[in-house]
């Protein structure tokens, strides 16, 4: 009985179109190397480009079987850029009466990027990416640094969210 259960099973599943696919190369793309170059940005927060090409890549490196090689020698090259990233106020308090202060603020990034494969000059896939994550300000804190270091904390969830993102862009095609 349990044979005949497990073999309509398997027949239910070979027939309905569904496929186990492996993550390691990308959907129907036939690339085995990729260069992730810097990421560019015109944001004034030092040294984001270099944490969020690291990102990137250490998320290919992690979970594809692609190889991440020089620009000359690849055969798609990713290229990415930061274009805005900018800060509002979530949440206020009241200090002294009528006094309004910061005490919560969204963080919100926005990155195009595109795969471009490197023999053809021809766009794989380009998106948009839009990110954002909220982090605390320390208005009456000892140390000033605080609320940067919580922004920077913010910075690399949005970071983490974007190599996720362009990965899945670029193995799962989706």
């Amino acid at each position: 009985m349990k044979k005949a259960l497990f073999f309509t099973f398997f027949l239910f599943l070979c027939g309905c179109g569904y496929q186990i696919q492996s993550t390691k190369r990308p959907l129907n793309l036939s690339i085995s190397s990729i260069a992730i170059p810097m990421v560019k940005s015109t944001s004034s927060f030092l040294g984001f480009e270099a944490k969020l090409t690291e990102m990137i890549r250490q998320q290919f490196i992690s979970h594809s079987g692609l190889k991440i090689v020089p620009q000359d020698e690849a055969d798609a090259v990713l290229i990415a850029e930061v274009v805005d990233i900018k800060t509002e106020p979530m949440s206020y308090a009241v200090r002294e009466g009528s006094y309004e202060v910061t005490n919560s603020r969204w963080l919100k990034v926005k990155m195009v990027a595109k795969l471009v494969d490197r023999r053809t000059g021809k766009i794989i896939w380009s998106a948009t990416f839009r990110e954002r994550a909220v982090y605390n300000v320390v208005a009456q804190s000892p140390d000033p640094l605080e609320t940067r270091y919580n922004e920077t904390q913010a910075l690399m969830t949005i970071g983490k969210q974007f190599s996720e993102r362009i990965y899945l862009r670029t193995m799962e095609r989706f």
